[in-house]
């Protein structure tokens, strides 16, 4: 496709220039002298028919058979700590926040309130 095009390094060069200042040139590149960069640019887009960075795999996110046993876990027992139950299925507790989040689940803190006696109405204000 570029077989016939003859490149001038020198335009090349001003691009270069001003695509490292700007977009920053990635680390990968960065050792590569001006030629290379291009040669190495040229290759990807007669490979590919694109210049772009292929999509890279990413961190899985969580299974849904997780999600399933942490709700499990919190239903059967909601008074045990977050804490507790990353413990006992052995997901990290900022997940499992995440998870009852999304599943609109809500957090609370128990209070322990004071019996009332008879008399304390009276010292009331």
């Amino acid at each position: 496709m570029l077989d016939g095009i003859h490149i001038s390094w020198e335009v090349f060069d001003d691009r270069i220039m001003a695509l490292s200042k700007e977009e920053r040139i990635p680390d990968r590149m960065r050792n590569l002298s001006k030629e290379e960069r291009i040669e190495k640019l040229i290759k990807k887009f007669k490979e590919t028919g694109s210049v772009l960075d292929k999509p890279r795999s990413r961190r899985p996110k969580t299974s849904d058979e997780t999600k399933e046993a942490v709700e499990a876990k919190v239903s059967a027992s909601p008074k045990k700590s977050l804490r507790r139950t990353s413990t006992v299925l052995g997901v990290p507790k900022p997940t499992i926040r995440k998870m009852l989040v999304e599943e609109k689940f809500h957090r609370y803190n128990l209070q322990i309130l004071h019996h009332l006696n008879e008399d304390d109405p009276d010292r009331r204000m």
